[in-house]
């Protein structure tokens, strides 16, 4: 069974700021995306690996890949203007291989994270969709109208990350361009609760930050320096 490991990292960075997209800033001499790259690339659980970046960074990116020697990368194509349209995109490239498992990743997301990728692959023999999730540990209030309406319980709510693993003939056939105008799903375990399937999660909690802030650069830094 082969498995493809998509990163997508289309995103223009606009709470961040910047002259480049978050992805391509660099610590300690790599690019993040450099850095979520190589999980797959050294993964024995991925085969493939496809990058999604905007038009214009194209060519840096594959001057990234040629720099790092990365064998595992299959194509770098463009990106659309909200994710979801990004891994569309993505899902249609990958007809070419038809592989058997998907994994979708966030190119801001730069730390290791090989036991989760082995976990995911793994979990897909017997389910169509296993994303990761992290629990909650502060008290969560529902909020409107500047006051508070509601404390909700926090032992059923999750926040969840990437990698979101797959079975893609499941995804492709969910992923319908008629679906997405539909749903305008935020990440694509939102797309496959729209259309009523089942999707497994892995309970975990490995630091995988997500690089959104100057002050989420710092945090990276600490952890990649332990």
């Amino acid at each position: 069974m082969k498995t493809a490991a998509v990163i997508v990292a289309a995103g223009k960075g606009k709470r961040f700021g910047g002259k480049v997209p978050k992805q391509f800033l660099k610590v300690n001499g790599k690019t993040l995306l450099a850095y979520a790259i190589e999980n797959f690339e050294t993964s024995g659980s991925i085969d493939y690996v496809l990058l999604v970046v905007s038009e214009e960074f194209i060519g840096l990116t594959r001057r990234l890949v040629k720099k790092h020697k990365f064998k595992k990368v299959i194509g770098i194509i463009t990106g659309g203007s909200e994710r979801y349209l990004s891994v569309y995109n993505a899902l249609e490239f990958l007809k070419n291989i038809a592989p058997d498992k998907v994994l979708i990743h966030d190119g801001a997301r730069p730390l290791p994270i090989a036991h989760l990728i082995k976990d995911i692959t793994t979990r897909l023999d017997k389910n169509d969709a296993v994303v990761p999730v992290n629990k909650i540990f502060g008290t969560i209030k529902r909020v409107g109208n500047g006051e508070i309406k509601a404390t909700l319980n926090r032992t059923e709510l999750r926040t969840s990350h990437t990698p979101q693993g797959f079975k893609y003939k499941t995804i492709l056939a969910l992923y319908t361009k008629a679906n997405l105008k539909k749903y305008k799903p935020t990440d694509e375990a939102a797309l496959f609760e729209a259309c009523g399937k089942k999707v497994t999660v892995i309970e975990d909690d490995t630091p995988n930050i997500k690089i959104t802030t100057g002050k989420d650069l710092k945090v990276l830094k600490v952890l990649l320096k332990n």
